[in-house]
């Protein structure tokens, strides 16, 4: 998937549109503007190739229009982190809803997960930001993974597990796939890291394959002599 190197300006004009609405509406409108385009940046450079110029020169607004909602590049990057998350959390319950089993729920939500970092810079900035600045105290996984460890714990339950496999492995299972094609996409060779194939559908390649298991006998660890 291409990805220009730089968000896309506010279009022309759109300062004299707002003209008509009232100071509280420009003002959501600027502090939305802002925080979807610091969320391309964040998305594209992380939190120390970010700058707050370049976040202004992205959205078309002043230093000073920026700084009146975010006084601080760490309160900027906060504000990008909590709507990526609520990003993802809607879409993350609209997944669940559509669950047919509680297994295949989560492979749904994976899914899910896999195309939001795919096509949307908030909940790719907001995964990498919770990567990269623990500081900020927020992080991605708290908008689908207590989701999907309930899911698992009741597939569980439902013996739609192997025996043996323990819910909470196979919720660290799933976290370590998405963080590894989320570390590909973010790579400058991510494209051959993911060749041909968007990030959903590795996923979906790698989820299916943990379904199956990779070993020819269940009988025990294969053998590394």
């Amino acid at each position: 998937m291409e990805r220009s190197d730089r968000p896309t300006a506010a279009p022309a004009g759109e300062e004299n549109a707002m003209a008509g609405y009232t100071g509280q509406t420009r003002a959501a409108l600027t502090r939305a503007r802002v925080v979807r385009n610091a969320a391309a940046e964040f998305a594209l450079r992380g939190y120390d190739g970010t700058s707050l110029s370049g976040v202004c020169k992205a959205a078309g607004v002043t230093m000073g229009a920026l700084t009146f909602h975010f006084p601080s590049k760490e309160s900027l990057a906060q504000g990008v982190c909590t709507a990526g998350i609520e990003t993802t959390q809607a879409v993350v319950d609209k997944a669940d809803r559509q669950g047919q089993s509680p297994l295949q729920t989560v492979g749904d939500i994976a899914g899910a997960l896999a195309a939001l970092l795919d096509d949307e810079d908030m909940a790719r900035a907001a995964a990498r930001l919770s990567r990269e600045r623990p500081s900020l105290r927020r992080d991605w996984r708290d908008s689908w993974l207590p989701l999907v460890r309930a899911r698992l714990h009741q597939a569980a339950a439902l013996d739609q597990l192997r025996p043996g496999t323990r819910p909470e492995s196979a919720a660290l299972l799933l976290g370590s796939l998405l963080a590894g094609i989320e570390a590909c996409l973010l790579h400058p060779l991510g494209a051959t890291a993911l060749p041909g194939l968007t990030a959903r559908e590795h996923l979906t390649e790698l989820w299916q394959t943990a379904l199956r298991g990779i070993g020819a006998s269940q009988d025990g660890p294969a053998s590394t002599a």
